[in-house]
Order: structure tokens, then sequence, then C-alpha cells
């Protein structure tokens, strides 16, 4: 197993111990989520109907209710330092002795780091907010329809997961944040050690998933390289938009490349490519997605890409990497028609 295959076998690994993580925190969320609810559930069922309250009465008791709603975010300071001493630990198993980025570094990775373009604590507070609203517009309009204190609960705390109701939303809401943040802070924290060893690591690698619920972001990404520094596309013409997560629930990943023993100033033959995880077991490591597919039957093409742009890929008239556009926004198949005919 060269250097490459055993950093992309490391990496597959963490990311199995990074989504049990992220499993534990949605549980412990959760749990705390479903004790609010039954508060709320219990002090509407127990008290006076709300039906006969109104005006400051009323948004007395909603405020009351308001105020239950609190949500303890992940603290996930302690993720970024264990991130990026895993990276170093990843290098020591080639015999790189890697660097650590500095300590306030770190410390802002765990508290600026952005998922899907907002803070967690940004997400949270977003998330509060919603389910405060969300009960207060549920017992406004139950009381306005003259229903039960028990109609009003159960508008309020759902049934479960399902449902648009404040609980519910809230529930399907912190667990994409909380998934998709733990993703965000770990490969934050890799990439900044991967960019305090440039004299080692000449690039990094997207790697996703190969299975039929990866994304088109993610198919289109597959595989692709960027250099390091300056992350200009290598090969491909697909800008670098930062590392994974691309979406909510991302499950892709990075992994360095490093420098070849030659251009450290070895004169020894790399070794030879092995293999990395699929849903189909081992394939080759250069394996690209589009190989991959290629291999399955044309119906899971047609349900991965849609059946327009599957038969466009199977003509040859488009690649993978052109579902996206340069700023990586995937391209309907008006506009792939369009451009590739």
């Amino acid at each position: 197993m060269n250097a490459a295959d055993r950093l992309a076998d490391l990496y597959t690994i963490r990311q199995l111990i990074l989504n049990r993580l992220a499993a534990g925190e949605q549980a412990r969320l959760n749990r705390q989520l479903l004790e609010v609810s039954r508060e709320i559930e219990k002090r509407i069922k127990s008290g006076k109907p709300l039906t006969s309250f109104q005006g400051k009465r009323l948004d007395r008791a909603i405020a009351d209710l308001q105020k239950l709603v609190k949500i303890t975010q992940p603290n996930l300071g302690e993720l970024a330092a264990l991130e990026a001493g895993f990276a170093r630990q990843a290098f020591a198993t080639i015999s790189i002795d890697a660097v650590l980025p500095g300590a306030s570094v770190i410390d802002r990775i765990a508290s600026t780091s952005l998922v899907q373009g907002a803070t967690m604590g940004q997400w949270f507070r977003r998330i509060r907010d919603q389910i405060a609203f969300d009960i207060e517009r549920a017992v406004k309009t139950g009381v306005a329809l003259g229903d039960t204190n028990e109609q009003i609960a159960r508008s309020i705390v759902g049934d479960g997961m399902r449902g648009p109701e404040a609980f519910p939303r809230g529930r399907r809401d912190v667990m994409a944040v909380t998934r998709t943040a733990v993703q965000t802070v770990a490969n934050d924290a890799r990439l900044a050690t991967f960019e305090a060893n440039t004299n080692v690591i000449k690039a990094v690698q997207w790697i996703s998933t190969l299975d039929s619920r990866t994304s088109d972001i993610c198919i289109a990404r597959s595989g692709l390289v960027w250099t390091l520094p300056g992350y200009k596309p290598k090969g491909h013409n697909i800008e670098w938009q930062g590392p994974p997560p691309a979406h909510w629930a991302c499950r892709s990943t990075i992994i360095p490349i490093t420098k070849t023993f030659r251009e450290l100033g070895l004169d020894i033959d790399e070794v030879p490519a092995s293999t990395r995880a699929s849903m189909d077991g081992q394939v080759a490591a250069d394996l690209t997605f589009g190989d991959w597919l290629k291999g399955k039957p044309v119906e899971f093409a047609d349900e991965m890409l849609g059946k327009g742009r599957a038969q466009l890929w199977r003509d040859g008239k488009i690649t993978l990497q052109d579902l996206l556009n340069a700023q990586g926004v995937p391209l309907t198949l008006r506009e792939l028609r369009e451009k590739y005919g």
C-alpha cells in the first residue's frame, strides 16, 4: 500500500468514527428536545383553556412556553484539536513528521467554521427562534379556531419526527446541523494541518462515497485534485469552493496528496496503487466515480443522474465534471443540452 492509499484508508475509517460521534450528539439533542416538548405538552394540557386567554394574558402564556425551549449545541472545540492531531498521526504512519497548526488556528476553526454559510451558534439560535415562533403561531391559530388545549399541544409537539409542527421541524433541523457541523469542523481542522505542511504536501483530493446516495455535487468532485498551496484545479476546471461538506449531510472528505519520493529529493520508486472502499467492497484506489458508474446497470446510472443527463454522459457528450459549472453549481438538463448538445 503506497502513502496515498494508506492515508485514504485511514481517513475512510476516521469518517466512520466521526459518523458515530455525530450520531451520539444527535441522540443527546433528540433527548433534550423530547424532554422540552413533553414539558410544554404537560403545561398546556394541565393549564386553563388557552381559548379563555386574550391580549397580554395570552402573550404571557406563550412567552412562558417559549422560555422552556433550550437546546445545548455541541462543543466541537475539542474535535478541532483532535482532528488536527489525527492528521498528524496519519502522516506519522507514512514516516512524515508533520507539524500542527497553531492553537489560535484551532480555536478559530472551532468557533467560526461556517456550516453551510453560518456558524453553528448562529444555526442553533435560528432553530430556537424558529421553534419559539412556531409555538406562538400554533397557540394563536388554535385559539382563533377554538381548539382545545390538547389539540393546540399536538400542533406544537407533533408526532415523533413527522409533520411540520414546531418540534418535529426543530429536530430535523438540529439533526442536519449537528451532522454537518461535525464534518465541517473535522475537515477544516484537517485542511489547516495540510496547509501547515506544504513542504511535504502538494495537493488535496476530494474523496466521495461511492453509492446510490451520493449527490451530483460530490459525484462531479469525486477524485478531483487541487494544488496546495493555491488550490488550483489539476486536470479539471472546477474551482475550489472549500473542503467538504458541500451540502447538508455530505459524507465526502479530503485527503492529502504527498510529494513523491523524488520530489522530496529521494531516488526511490513509488509503491503501486492499492484499493479503497465502495458499496461493492474494495475498488482500485485510482478508480474514478465515472469508471465505477460504468460498471453499473443502465438503470442505476439513470437513477443517480436522471435519465436525460445519464444519456448525455453515456453518449460521451458530457463528463461527470460537466454536471457542474466552474463555480461548482449543478447544471440542469436543459443547461447541459444547450451547452453540450
